[in-house]
């Protein structure tokens, strides 16, 4: 088992509350520019694991979070945190119900979680609360960033625009995944 694998095995939190959470999550879309409910939801996440520092509301809700712990690289992940307006008809107990007005035309709209959003802030979270337990393991500085508006492709440049690096340091290497319905590195 390459050590990585071990570190994982090792410090892997309890996924069951991530489980609840991505439910929760996928119930509660929230369109562009309107992510107030999930931001601070990842806000709460975090702030229990205390050496984070959060850095909230950058280019709207966005949300930054820094872990220092050492000499060593600075790594980004991201999560981009935005529902679309699509009805959901898939049946599953935790379908998505919500309508929200759209703030592009003023017209209200269903909300679903059609493209993972729900899944990369709740893996993110995971992440989070990973490699806080396995500070011990790793050196550098980790940091989060929870973005809004994806799918209005405003987002990340909101969120530069609003100071996101005079808060966070510069990292040297983001990265950012993607839920799909196939094997990695096909």
């Amino acid at each position: 088992m390459s050590s990585i694998s071990k570190i994982v095995q090792s410090y892997r939190p309890d996924l069951g509350p991530y489980i609840s959470l991505y439910k929760h999550m996928h119930a509660h879309p929230e369109l562009s520019h309107q992510e107030k409910e999930t931001a601070a939801t990842a806000h709460s996440r975090l702030s229990k694991l205390h050496d984070f520092t959060l850095y909230p509301n950058i280019g709207g809700h966005g949300l930054a979070a820094v872990l220092k712990n050492g000499a060593g690289p600075t790594v980004l992940l991201r999560a981009d945190m935005d529902g679309l307006p699509v009805e959901e008809q898939t049946g599953l107990p935790y379908a998505s119900t919500a309508r929200m007005v759209d703030e592009a035309d003023g017209v209200e709209k269903p909300v679903m979680h059609a493209c993972g959003h729900d899944m990369h802030v709740t893996s993110l979270l995971a992440a989070a609360e990973l490699l806080y337990g396995a500070k011990a393991e790793w050196s550098g500085t980790l940091v989060l960033v929870f973005q809004p508006a994806e799918e209005k492709g405003a987002g990340a440049q909101r969120m530069v625009d609003d100071g996101l690096y005079e808060r966070v340091p510069v990292p040297d290497v983001v990265l950012g995944g993607h839920v799909m319905p196939y094997r990695s590195g096909g």
